[in-house]
């Protein structure tokens, strides 16, 4: 770098001079003419033009150098922008309802995971209507894991805004009074991320309180299932672990 430099700063040198860079002849000068004049000022005038191209090409080659240098292998990581997203936050809006809907006697909270890498409530209810038949998303809560659906982000179906009761725990006693969240993920193959474990404790938190609901009533969907088994939350969702925080 330093070489660079002081070899842009002596063409800067042979620029400001004014006598041409090439050695003079001792000898009397023959044929002198004002055509040699003028050729011998073209020459000139071409070699400090050359030089100031130079210049700039090498001071464009500095700047790019230390660029580089600043961002390893001089190219942005365009992943990070993908990787830093606002915290997660729960808002009374989020767990608003119909003011006109009767309200209705929850007593459990199901956890469910989708099995799936990625999904978001648009997209399960899209699902819901179309193959299952049903009226609208069968959960009545979606906590996203930042593919489809912002990391951590929750957001709540057309049920919970109607107090209406879930499609999700295939036991009658549980979709009428159990209160339905889904993360999006397969709790089989790796946790939840921490902008979901975050919010689930948050959610199941408020909720619990708001609906006097104990520790001892919330599950896992494979823990009330009827007529079948299921893997659903996964082994990896830590039930135990998210009771104990209440």
């Amino acid at each position: 770098m330093r070489l660079v430099l002081d070899f842009i700063a002596g063409i800067f040198s042979g620029l400001r001079s004014d006598e041409p860079s090439y050695p003079k002849f001792k000898g009397k000068a023959r044929g002198s003419s004002s055509s040699g004049a003028r050729e011998s000022t073209l020459v000139r005038t071409l070699i400090q033009f050359c030089g100031l191209v130079l210049a700039v090409v090498c001071c464009t080659l500095v700047i790019l150098a230390a660029s580089a240098d600043s961002k390893g292998d001089g190219f942005p990581d365009k992943s990070i922008k993908s990787k830093v997203r606002p915290p997660a936050v729960l808002t009374d809006e989020i767990l608003g309802v119909d003011p006109k809907a009767p309200p209705r006697a929850w007593r459990y909270i199901v956890i469910h995971h989708s099995g799936t890498t990625r999904g978001s409530a648009q997209s399960f209810d899209d699902s819901h209507r179309r193959e299952r038949g049903w009226r609208s998303l069968g959960y009545h809560f979606v906590i996203g894991n930042g593919v489809d659906q912002g990391d951590g982000v929750v957001v709540a179906g057309p049920r919970w805004y109607d107090q209406e009761a879930g499609a999700h725990a295939n036991a009658v006693e549980y979709n009428e009074h159990g209160i339905g969240i889904c993360l999006v993920g397969n709790f089989e193959d790796q946790p939840p991320t921490p902008a979901q474990w975050s919010m689930i404790k948050k959610l199941v938190a408020k909720l619990a309180i708001k609906h006097n609901i104990p520790y001892y009533n919330i599950f896992g969907h494979n823990q009330i299932r009827k007529g079948g088994t299921t893997a659903c939350p996964g082994k990896l969702f830590p039930l135990n672990e998210l009771r104990e925080g209440l």
